[in-house]
Formats: structure tokens, sequence, C-alpha cells
């Protein structure tokens, strides 16, 4: 008996096994089978064609005209296909596609499945992979239910281009078989060749990869070459290790032609709330003994969080060399002094306890290894009440610090303060705050007199107490204007603090607050020292205006004042101005836009109007054009003193030419000299199946035996086009 209905946008949930198992087989053979209907579980699969038939005695169902199988994810065109029950074989006609919940399309001109849909053939076979991978094959089959085997096929992930006569993708894969295996998600190339603009380049008798439905996968990356003038000429080769979707390895072998050769190992996982991170190196290197250096070599970075409970954590940041030029040398860091750390804290509601232990390392020719403190511990409570306490905000702080040297002053330090904050708004909205604050310390020194020559006693313990009060008054007003929906505010600011004077008595270390910065940043802080150690006490005032524009797109602000004092404090760095009458004229401008940031921050004496330090930052960005660009004029005193007074200028920028096509370069000059630290150039392609890079360095600065060395590296990679979650 034969019946034959018209069917067009019928959705059949009561039995869709035929349906099913037609759809099933079809995707499996193209490399995009459809979700199988589990147990007890009613699955929806629509069927949509012109003319459905079934032959009830010789067991033919046949779709034709505009033939549609979809369930939720997948959808399945053809011309016509056929499904003969006795011999369960399948066969698909006429522009057959099959396209999946991700995009992925696979293409066939025939489909023909046979023994029980686990063997078949492929007429004309092709697929979309991801956003713009394709794979092309003149025929192909199935076998066993989990090969599909593509013969004289061609793979690219890149967009062939549009254009009349540029058809031709950047590069693809020719290869005369290639064999997908479903179960092991692997695709295997035989006999391939890589094509770089229609010119072979690579012939590999076989190589495999992962396929898109993997994320991640062991194998070699893309080599680097170049060469560096320390070191010569130079290869890395590395292998990537995927040993969980949340662990993964990369070894990296760093070979050179004049210093030996550099394992690099780089080590990540990531769990629930923190991950660890370890890149480290061993190096060997013979002619190292001739200048005195040890043949081997190693270094060692990273970082861990480890949550132990809802509150309490672990962790640790680790940051070692085995020698100074090292990393330089190699490459590998431009870092020169070096900090590791490990703690454990507790955080609960905004309180938080912390015990952290520090170790230094200064990569720099002219500090001395055994003067560089050890800082074990450091503990530290914070107390901040979720409530507020007499309608402000309190603050209390408990600290204990020892730092322990081979040669210098040791410290051992106890402190612990308390805080009180409350703003009041007054009703023409003048907002007046009172701040309270008190502090003591007790520190117990040995061997004072090595960082305080002036101390009484090389062996000794000083208490001291400290404390302010701070009235601040500011008063914003607000203009709407029409134009382009800006709106001004104008906000002058005004302090008054009343603190202890003196308390930095004679002999006490500054071992926290060496490199104080007086600016915009602290102007209306009331203890602008960024340490516990200095403390610029005495009574005075502050006084200044912020002026802010706000925009649709973003701000331009403009803060400008000064610090006015009623004492002198001797023991003060007379390079901050503190120490006299008025400080000096601190300012900040700053630009905030979605494409450019500006910021300009400056000091000028008073006095003669001299410009004492200028900072100015400058990021723009413009689609894949970056550049920033930043100057620097510090004094003596602002920065780390054995540094003297600075005048740099900063150039980083990669900038888009033509098409996918840019260029790249950085310089750091020291205008105080007239000396160029270090450049590099080069020029860059990146478009979405493809990226090199070609370029130029000079390090100008000699330490120790390192001498000024020039390098060139060139950098290539193959985007696979595929997504993945």
């Amino acid at each position: 008996m034969n019946k034959r209905g018209h069917k067009r946008g019928i959705l059949r949930e009561a039995r869709t096994v035929v349906t099913l198992t037609v759809a099933a087989a079809l995707g499996s053979a193209m490399g995009l089978g459809f979700a199988q209907a589990q147990t007890g579980q009613p699955t929806r699969v629509l069927l949509q064609a012109d003319t459905v038939t079934y032959d009830s005695d010789t067991g033919l169902v046949t779709a034709e005209g505009h033939v549609e199988i979809a369930d939720q994810t997948r959808t399945l065109l053809a011309d016509r296909v056929t499904y003969n029950e006795n011999s369960d074989s399948v066969t698909a006609n006429g522009n057959v596609s099959l396209q999946d919940g991700t995009g992925n399309v696979a293409f066939a001109d025939q489909v023909e499945l046979r023994e029980g849909l686990r063997e078949g053939a492929l007429q004309g076979f092709a697929a979309l992979i991801g956003k713009t991978g394709r794979l092309a094959a003149s025929s192909g089959e199935r076998r066993e239910g989990r090969f599909t085997i593509a013969r004289g096929a061609v793979f690219t992930p890149c967009t062939l281009c549009q254009e009349d006569g540029e058809r031709m993708p950047l590069w693809q894969i020719r290869a005369a078989r290639v064999i997908h295996d479903q179960m092991e998600k692997e695709i295997y190339f035989e006999d391939a060749a890589f094509e770089f603009l229609g010119v072979p380049l690579l012939f590999l008798p076989f190589f495999s990869q992962a396929d898109p439905t993997i994320t991640h996968k062991s194998g070699f990356l893309l080599p680097d070459v170049g060469t560096i003038g320390s070191i010569g000429s130079f290869i890395k080769i590395p292998y990537y290790l995927s040993l969980s979707p949340s662990r993964d390895l990369t070894l990296d072998p760093f070979i050179t032609t004049q210093g030996g050769t550099v394992m690099q190992a780089e080590y990540r996982e990531r769990w629930g709330a923190g991950g660890l991170w370890l890149q480290g190196t061993v190096g060997y290197d013979g002619n190292a003994r001739s200048s005195g250096e040890s043949a081997w070599m190693s270094s060692l970075f990273g970082s861990a969080r480890i949550p132990l409970n809802d509150n309490w954590r672990a962790g640790f940041d680790v940051q070692l060399a085995s020698n100074k030029t090292y990393l330089k040398r190699y490459e590998l860091s431009y870092l020169d002094r070096l900090t590791s750390d490990v703690f454990a804290d507790n955080i609960q509601g905004r309180s938080r306890f912390g015990a952290t232990g520090y170790f230094f390392q200064s990569l720099r020719a002219s500090d001395v290894v055994s003067q560089i403190p050890v800082a074990v511990p450091l503990l530290e409570y914070n107390y901040i009440p979720e409530d507020k306490v007499f309608g402000g905000r309190l603050r209390a702080d408990t600290s204990a610090l020892y730092m322990n040297r081979d040669v210098g002053t040791d410290m051992l330090r106890g402190s612990i303060d308390a805080d009180w904050r409350r703003p009041f708004t007054t009703n023409d909205g003048q907002i007046i705050t009172f701040e309270v604050f008190g502090r003591g310390d007790v520190y117990h020194l040995e061997n004072a007199t090595f960082s305080a020559p002036s101390a009484t006693k090389n062996s000794e313990t000083i208490g001291r107490a400290l404390g302010y009060s701070m009235l601040e008054w500011r008063y914003p007003f607000v203009s709407e204007t029409s134009f382009r929906d800006t709106n001004f505010v104008i906000e002058p600011i005004a302090q008054m603090i009343v603190a202890s004077g003196g308390g930095n008595a004679r002999g006490l270390p500054n071992e926290d607050s060496t490199a104080f910065e007086f600016d915009v940043t602290n102007l209306f802080s009331p203890n602008p020292s960024p340490g516990l150690d200095l403390w610029t006490g005495g009574p005075r005032s502050n006084v200044g205006v912020r002026a802010t524009a706000l925009m649709p797109n973003g701000s331009v602000e403009a803060t400008f004042g000064e610090q006015f004092r009623y004492t002198t404090d001797s023991s003060l760095p007379t390079g901050l101005r503190l120490n006299n009458d008025s400080s000096d004229l601190v300012g900040q401008f700053k630009v905030e836009f979605p494409n450019i940031s500006l910021t300009h921050q400056f000091n000028i004496d008073p006095d003669d109007g001299t410009i004492r330090r200028n900072e100015v930052y400058l990021r723009a960005k413009f689609g894949r054009s970056l550049v920033n660009l930043s100057y620097v004029k510090l004094p003596q005193s602002a920065a780390d003193p054995t540094l003297g007074e600075q005048e740099q200028i900063n150039l980083n920028t990669t900038l888009l030419v033509y098409r996918n096509w840019g260029i790249f370069g950085d310089a750091r000059r020291d205008l105080a000299t007239g000396q160029m630290l270090e450049s590099s150039i080069g020029i860059t392609y990146d478009d979405e199946c493809f990226v090199a890079s070609l370029g130029f360095h000079r390090r100008n600065t000699a330490t120790l035996n390192l001498k000024p060395a020039s390098s060139v590296i060139f950098r290539i990679g193959l985007k696979t086009g595929y997504t993945g979650g």
C-alpha cells in the first residue's frame, strides 16, 4: 500500500524514527551529526517537502522538492532524500547542505549511506567551518561510522576576496586525502602542501590537527627566529601541551649560536576563584665562564591565588633571576628590580587581616645585594565597621613589620591608628567634612647609624604619637548648557589641617617613603606621605579649584592648587618644598574620550615660575592604530634618589598603513644626557587567518658585562579561524 501526503510546515512529534534516522545519518556523514533522541524524551523534528511518499511494500520513504529536515539546532536541505528501511540506506541528491547550531555548514552534490548507515560515499563535498574556514574536496566517503575521508581536498581559514581576479586565499593547505575522525575529534592530512598566495612553501607527508569542536590541543606552535647581538642567531620552537580544559603547559626551547641554549616552560591552571601561573627558564652557556659568569642560568616568574574557604585565601608572586644580566641578555624581561611575596589574608565585610613576606632582588649594578632587606613578616589588620559610628566612617589599622639585612639597619616596627571622618551637606550644596586621626608607632632598631648617621644610639627603641584634625570645605557649582549636552562643574576646595609637628625623630629610618612625590594627586590628603615612616605634620592649609566639563562621550578636567604651611619642618626632604612657607603650585589636566586620553601633571616653583616636575601621558587609539606618548621630568627627590634627576621621552606606536599592513615602533630617550636608551621599528601584517611581524630592536645602555646590542626578530602565526567556548 502506498501512502502519499503533501507536507509543507508540518511538525511531527510522534513516530519520528524514520526522520531522525535520515537526519542523523546524513549529518554524521557530513561531519555535523543531529542530536539523538534520549530515552523517554520526545524529540521535535520538522520535516518539510513539496511531496512526501511512503511505500510500505518496498519500505521506501521519499521526500522531494525543497526538502527540509530540522531539529532545534540543525537544518538539512536537499532536493530529494530517500530512505530504504529494508536495506537501511539513505540517499540525498541535489544541493545537499547541513547547518549546525554554531553556524558550520557542509555541502555535497550527493550523499549515499549503506551497511547500517556506517559506510557511504559523498560527491562534490565542501564545508564552511567557523566564521571563515573552508574545506572542499572532489569526493569523499564515510567509513565505520566515524571516519569522513575527503580526496583532493583544500582547506583554508581565510576569507576569499570578492574582488574580480582576487579569489585566491592568503594561505591554504592542499592535501591528497583529509581524514576526519569524529570519535577522536582529529583531522589528518596526507601528502599536504602549505600554499602561500598559491605558491607551495612547505610539503609534509603527514600531519594532524584538532577538529573545530576542540578549543585546545597539544602540538607544535610556529617558531620565532632572529638574531640578538649578545647571543647571535636564535630559533624558538614552542610545543603546547593541553593537560585538561583548565591546565596547559608550553615548552619553548631557545637555541642560539653564541649564547648556548635556554629551555623555557610556562604552566597555567585555573580553578573556581583562583589560579596559578609559572614561567621558568633554565639555560646553559659554556662561553659565559670566560667573562666570570656561571655557565648555568635560570629565572622564575609566576603568581598564584588559592582560595581556602569563603573568607581565607593564600597566594604568592615570584620574580627571580640567577644573575643581573641574564634576563636582558636573552630579552626575557627588562625589569631591573624584582619583588617576590607570599601571603595569606582573611576578608570579612569591609575588614581585612593579612600576613605577607617580601623578598627583593636588584639587577642594578649600583645596588649592593647585602643591603637589600627581607621583610618577614608584615602583619596588617584593617577594621572598618559596616555601620556608621557617630554618623561618620570609622577605620582602625594595626600593623607589625620586621625588616632584616645582612649589612645595614634591622628594623622592627609596630603601629596602630584610628581615623574618623564625617561629611555634612548644607541646603545650598556646600560640602563640609570633619576628620580626626591618631596614630602610635614603636620602632626597635639594630645598627641604626648605618641608615641614619644622626642616630643617638646604634641600638635603640623609639616611640612616637602622631595625629591631626582636618576641616574641609567644597562648594561645587553646576552649569547646564545647551551646547552639545555639556555640563560644567567648578568646585573650589579648601582644607585646614592641625597636625602634630615633628614626628621624624633623629635615628628613625625611612624605608617606605623614599620615593615620595608631592603633586595634585595627594594635595588634598591630610597626610600625603605614602608610607608610615615619614610623617608630614604641622599646621597647614590646602587650597585649590577643580573644573570639569562633562560631555556625552567624555570629559575634560583641570585641577590646580597649593599648600601653605604655618611652621617649618627641617626633617622633611628639602626637594619636596614642604618645609617652606608654601609648596609648589601643582596642577593636572585630563582629557578622557573613547579614542583618546591625555593627562598632564606639573609642579611649578612659585618663586621663579620654573617647572620643577612635568609629566605628559597621551594615549590614542583609532581602529587598529595605537599611539602611546609620554614625557617625564622628575626632580631628584621626587623619584628614586639613586637615579637623580630624570627627563625622558617615550614613544610606543602601532600604525595601520594600508589594509592589513602596519608599522610599529618604540623609542626611549634620556633628554637630560641626550642619549637614546632603546629603540625599535618593524612591519606587521595581520588579517583573519595570518599574522607576521619583522622587527629591529636596539638597546643602547650597558650593564655590567652586558654591552649595547641590537636584535632582529621574525614572528609568524597561522590563525585557524575557529571559535569555541
